[in-house]
């Protein structure tokens, strides 16, 4: 349970869904760095501590002002949480660095495994032993 809070703290302060308006609905995108680049919110965060276990979403836990903060992935890969229009108190930012080589996506140096990208989203598993996180991300 302890592992998850490592991936919770990446990715802590996203979320709620929207749907990105400009993207055409049958638009195909690619997973590459450029295609990464752009704001997400965390919609879900789904842990299974073992696999037969049910999925359990652990969004719901989190303070209402996390969950419309935004994670931005820049071009110089660099990364940066940042508050949304609700803002916790004391505010909570964070910034580091990622990168993507093929579906392995690191942040900081946590690594990740995107398994399944849209030009609306995307997925990233986080394996420990038995125990499983996925998120999941949308494209602002």
């Amino acid at each position: 349970m302890k592992k998850i809070y490592s991936i919770y703290i990446v990715f802590a302060f996203l979320f709620s869904s929207c749907k990105n308006e400009n993207i055409p609905p049958n638009a195909t995108c690619n997973l590459t760095q450029a295609n990464i680049i752009g704001t997400y919110k965390i919609t879900s965060i789904l842990y299974k501590s073992n696999p037969q276990t049910p999925e359990i979403d652990y969004f719901m836990y989190y303070d209402e002002c996390e969950k419309d903060n935004l994670m931005i992935f820049n071009s110089n890969n660099t990364y940066i949480i940042s508050e949304g229009a609700t803002a916790c108190s004391p505010t909570r930012t964070q910034s580091g660095h990622w990168n993507l080589n093929q579906s392995l996506i690191t942040i900081n140096t946590e690594l990740g495994t995107v398994t399944d990208f849209t030009c609306t989203g995307m997925k990233i598993k986080k394996v420990y032993g038995a125990e499983e996180t996925t998120i999941i991300l949308a494209k602002q």
